[in-house]
């Protein structure tokens, strides 16, 4: 009993303090943008071809850093859809909200796109090792291409965007407040990047 009583207070302070009381499970998805009627600045048809994440981070439930190389696994709090596709959704309005890369066809369309974007995710965790400062992190890998009669051709943008924001409370539902800032953050670098590179390109 003495060895059991310290291991059930760890998993509580790793798991309870980013779960709440009652040990109930808590779902959650990335928010999206307000759908405005955003001015399109382009005559492309852009569709997002493919989301993927890495391994470590795959999983549904919220993945905690607690240590240089140490992470836990929330059991009571994850998203309600694979995060891939939570942020495939979420990606996809807010290009559209944003009207920089053209026209956002949806995944069911019929529409040849012109420009593509590859989203690969390579982090996604709350960061614990500092107690007195947790932060959400995320960290995306965008590459925009354009397509002739669906022939890939010229890369028009490679670009990593990271970001980090400061935890309100050691709740999951503050750090899924500070991904949805990170997204939002890293959205706007997106979109910044994205209109340097084609001005520059013509």
């Amino acid at each position: 009993m003495r060895t059991l009583a310290p291991m059930l207070l760890v998993a509580a302070i790793l798991c309870g303090c980013v779960s709440g009381p009652r040990w109930t499970r808590q779902m959650f998805a990335f928010s999206l943008p307000s759908d405005t009627s955003a001015t399109i600045s382009n005559t492309n048809l852009v569709a997002l071809h493919r989301v993927s994440i890495s391994p470590l981070f795959e999983s549904r439930s919220f993945t905690y850093r607690t240590a240089e190389d140490s992470y836990q696994q929330d059991p009571y709090a994850g998203f309600l859809i694979p995060p891939e596709q939570a942020l495939a959704a979420a990606i996809r309005a807010s290009m559209r909200a944003s009207g920089v890369f053209g026209r956002v066809v949806p995944p069911s369309s019929d529409l040849a796109p012109s420009l593509v974007a590859d989203v690969s995710l390579t982090q996604l965790y709350g960061d614990f090792r500092k107690k007195e400062q947790p932060v959400g992190t995320l960290e995306i890998h965008f590459i925009c291409y354009e397509v002739n009669e669906g022939i890939p051709g010229r890369i028009v943008l490679d670009q990593i965007c990271a970001h980090e924001t400061r935890l309100a409370a050691r709740t999951p539902a503050a750090l899924m407040a500070a991904w949805d800032a990170d997204l939002r953050e890293i959205m706007e670098e997106f979109d910044s990047a994205y209109i340097k590179a084609t001005s520059t390109a013509h």
